[in-house]
């Protein structure tokens, strides 16, 4: 009795630490089948759809599709072959990317410090909470936009999906819709579109005057209708993407 008890809870510890690991992966804004294929890729080192699924535990039908999708959030690729083998992204490659960009929004943000003081008192940055009330709010700034319209995101599926029509009334008004995606992801109708790697968040602004930020699974923003915001918001994007100042 007493020989079993330490592979017990050595199994028990190894439990939590893999829980432990998903909680992080999820808070990154992961799916749960997503954190738990990734952590497969990881312990595996390599993988085929059906390899992944059975370390992972989740169904067969699922894992190529759930591959895919993290194919495009940047945390595997693939080599081409029968079966298709994937490869997981060293997790501090993607720790690096995470850091770099939260080192991005923090100089925003500190960019932001003293602006109501300078300006007077701008109009509230509110939280919106919920993906609906989220993708609502981005298809009302599509919808309202006159000249320009700017969408950098990690995950354009949904958007390009419930919004097609929208982008191309946009583009028949007259607006320059410039969309920011991740290499080889699909992307909606836009004047300009511009390739990038290590997107996080969602960022959304409309002629310079309303902007949004919001988490990468758009279940909660920080929306602003106050133009001095929105316009620095966009120069410091324009500055994060090597551009000149957008015309005004």
């Amino acid at each position: 009795m007493n020989a079993t008890l330490p592979r017990r809870t050595e199994s028990t510890s190894r439990a939590l630490e893999k829980e432990d690991v998903l909680s992080l992966l999820k808070r990154t804004g992961l799916s749960d089948y997503e954190a738990k294929v990734y952590l497969a890729l990881v312990l595996r080192s390599h993988g085929t759809a059906e390899d992944v699924a059975v370390t992972a535990d989740i169904p067969r039908t699922s894992a190529y599709k759930v591959l895919e999708a993290l194919k495009k959030k940047g945390y595997v690729n693939s080599r081409g072959g029968r079966p298709v083998v994937f490869h997981p992204i060293p997790p501090l490659e993607i720790r690096d990317r995470m850091v770099a960009e939260m080192e991005r929004g923090f100089q925003l943000l500190d960019s932001l410090r003293g602006s109501q003081t300078e300006k007077g008192s701008p109009q509230l940055v509110y939280t919106i909470m919920g993906k609906e009330s989220v993708m609502a709010k981005i298809g009302e700034m599509l919808d309202m936009a006159r000249e320009r319209f700017f969408l950098s995101s990690p995950d354009l599926t949904e958007l390009n999906n419930v919004f097609a029509s929208k982008f191309a009334n946009a583009l028949k008004r007259g607006v320059h819709v410039t969309v920011v995606a991740l290499p080889s992801v699909k992307v909606p109708d836009a004047s300009e579109v511009i390739r990038k790697q290590d997107l996080l968040a969602t960022d959304v602004i409309t002629d310079y005057e309303v902007a949004l930020i919001a988490t990468p699974d758009l279940s909660i923003c920080g929306f602003t209708d106050n133009p001095f915001l929105a316009a620095h918001l966009d120069n410091f994007f324009q500055i994060s993407l090597d551009r000149p100042e957008g015309k005004r």
